[in-house]
């Protein structure tokens, strides 16, 4: 791991992000860039003409222009003081402020900067909230070409000992899996492979366990347990049995589905990353 992407809006969870990125960062000897991206409102006023009635420019570039110029200034203040709350000595760490949608601008950073982990912070939403805005992290975790760590709450000393992968262990989990396996290797912490069994899509426990022991066989797993954990829905039971064993992290893989088909099927990746306290660590396969 050489890369990782920090965006930031200087919310108390964004600070926690950089906090969990610079633990991973000592561990692997990765830079850090912070990113904080200022989305400029359009106006509409009018443009301003010369004595010979030809556009110089439109007004709206004007005000936009001191508005942005006022907000760089402000933002590079809260980058340095950021910086400074945070302890990461021996971590190179570099900033940038960017006018941007804020999506576009990670995607963007991601393929340009070769990134291989974002770390995120997420406040979280529910309710009509949930269903109408989303937010940014949920638009990154779908769409991210690399793994995306988010984090709500404040984890100081981010020693990850026990790993919950949740999965129904189809063909498209082969993926992720040798990322999810350096992250478990870089904190020589426990997997626990867990796949929920719901009424609407009941599989026999010897089934199950049996497709989970091939999964070990065929990626070459250590330190593992096998678990078949039964619950309503999946996400309650992916939470549910990570609350049970004292999780430090859930790891998922997400199809990042969007548009009409994402209204419809919903995804079970985002649903964790609004709702659990315990970080959540998702890749986007194809």
């Amino acid at each position: 791991m050489r890369r990782i992407l920090v965006p930031t809006d200087f919310s108390e969870q964004a600070r926690n992000a950089f906090e969990v990125a610079v633990a991973v960062a000592r561990r692997t000897g990765a830079a850090i860039k912070l990113l904080h991206v200022i989305e400029a409102p359009s106006y509409n006023y009018a443009p301003t003409f010369s004595a010979t009635g030809d556009i110089i420019a439109p007004y709206n570039n004007n005000m936009e222009q001191v508005y942005v110029l006022q907000l760089m200034e402000t933002t590079r203040g809260q980058m340095e003081q950021l910086i400074n709350t945070v302890e990461h000595k021996g971590v190179d760490v570099v900033q940038e402020v960017d006018v941007d949608k804020v999506i576009n601008k990670i995607k963007r950073t991601i393929r340009e900067d070769d990134v291989d982990l974002v770390v995120m912070g997420s406040k979280g939403a529910s309710g009509l909230d949930e269903f109408l805005v989303g937010s940014n992290t949920e638009k990154v975790v779908r769409s991210a070409e690399c793994p995306v760590l988010t984090v709500k709450r404040r984890e100081p000393n981010f020693d990850v000992r026990e790993i919950v992968l949740a999965s129904d262990f189809r063909r498209e989990v082969s993926q992720a899996m040798d990322r999810f396996k350096a992250f478990q290797s870089l904190f020589d912490a426990r997997l626990h492979l867990v796949y929920i069994n719901t009424p609407g899509a009941f599989e026999s426990s010897s089934n199950v366990r049996q497709k989970l022991e091939e999964t070990t066989e065929k990626y070459g797993l250590r330190n593992y347990s096998i678990n078949v954990y039964n619950d309503s829905v999946e996400e309650e039971g992916i939470m549910h049995f990570a609350n049970d064993i004292g999780a430090d992290l859930i790891m998922m893989a997400t199809h990042g589905r969007t548009g009409f088909s994402h209204l419809l099927s919903g995804s079970i990746a985002e649903d964790l990353v609004n709702h659990t306290q315990i970080p959540v660590l998702t890749f986007h396969i194809k």
